[in-house]
């Protein structure tokens, strides 16, 4: 790997190699035999192209691709998604490495050497190289090497899944998120928003729930042992709304100062942002590890909209302290739902919409 990799050009692979080795995870048994195939992998010419224009011709793509893959799994939490809307596809990538890295290798391969990924949704195949369309209109060029030849082809067949839902009139996430970024994704689903009006629905069951399966005080003291999909609404310095984001939910913990904080991934290479009423998001300081994004427990559930459980461990939401949840109501009503709210708002609390 080091003979093929580190370059001058490439230096980022020692670091991304030291990492990795940190890790661990060639003790996984897949790991390394994945990783003698990726050294010899004859890359297509397609790949080649994408590579060369990307990042010159010097050194040649499978240094620089070589170079990717050591830096994503030396660091699953640098993975960004550039200027592009694929943050569906750039988190898969994240929790990949971070979680099953064997998966991602095989993924690499898959696009690189046959310039096709085929995933399956509810039993039935889905071909990136049928499927032409993805969310992202363009082909992204500000990306690692990995990301660069991978998310093309994630990001058709993310589209795919989600056009294979529109007649079921539900958020598509409830399908979508478990077949696209794993067994370990939860198949319990909760949303605050009605898709059909796009007004707040069940608001104060869905916090409940929320604290339910994730806060230590609320779920058993059970730590959250895989990386699970949910979404944000962001919201700008002024509290007001920019529009849906893909985030991994990481842990639950304490932070120095004994404050309850979820950490999490955010794929837009910018995650230490305002998003307005005193919600700063943090990357340092408050017990963050390398790549780990975090915020108060209160605080991020005021913009969290979308999650994934364990329906078999659900929790017991009749124990959550009522404070906290109508703390967290009314930042939700000052901030990305102010014309989210039916007309009588105890109709977003009671579920009635």
């Amino acid at each position: 790997m080091i003979d093929l990799a580190v370059h001058p050009e490439t230096s980022q692979a020692i670091y991304g190699l030291a990492l990795m080795l940190e890790r661990g995870i060639l003790y996984q048994p897949p790991v390394a035999p994945a990783l003698w195939r990726q050294v010899a992998l004859e890359l297509s010419p397609y790949s080649q192209q994408r590579l060369t224009i990307a990042f010159g011709a010097t050194p040649s793509p499978s240094a620089r691709l070589m170079e990717g893959v050591l830096c994503m799994l030396g660091q699953p939490l640098g993975v960004g998604q550039g200027n592009n809307p694929t943050c569906q596809s750039a988190r898969a990538l994240s929790m990949w490495a971070y979680n099953d890295p064997d998966y991602l290798l095989q993924m690499i391969v898959w696009a690189t050497r046959d310039d096709e990924i085929i995933m399956h949704f509810e039993g039935q195949p889905v071909s990136s190289r049928e499927n032409l369309e993805g969310v992202a209109k363009t082909l992204p060029m500000d990306l690692d090497p990995v990301s660069l030849l991978v998310v093309p082809h994630l990001d058709r067949i993310y589209n795919e899944m989600g056009r294979r839902c529109v007649a079921r009139n539900e958020d598509p996430h409830r399908w979508v998120n478990p077949e696209f970024h794993g067994w370990w994704a939860g198949r319990g689903f909760r949303i605050a928003v009605d898709v059909a009006t796009g007004k707040l629905f069940q608001l104060e069951d869905f916090l409940r729930h929320f604290y339910a399966c994730y806060h230590p005080y609320y779920n058993g003291n059970q730590p959250l042992i895989h990386p699970q999909p949910a979404g944000v609404a962001v919201t700008d310095s002024a509290a007001r709304f920019i529009g849906w984001h893909a985030i991994s939910l990481l842990r639950v913990s304490l932070d120095p100062q004994q404050v309850m904080r979820m950490y999490f991934f955010n794929p837009n290479n910018d995650s230490g942002q305002d998003w307005g009423d005193g919600v700063v998001v943090s990357t340092a300081g408050n017990g963050e590890r390398y790549g780990e994004s975090s915020l108060p427990f209160e605080a991020f559930l005021s913009r969290l909209y979308i999650f994934h459980y364990d329906p078999l461990e659900p929790g017991d939401p009749s124990g959550v302290d009522e404070h906290n949840v109508r703390e967290v109501v009314q930042m939700i009503y000052r901030t990305w739902a102010k014309n989210r709210i039916p007309t009588d708002p105890l109709q977003a609390i009671s579920g009635s919409v």
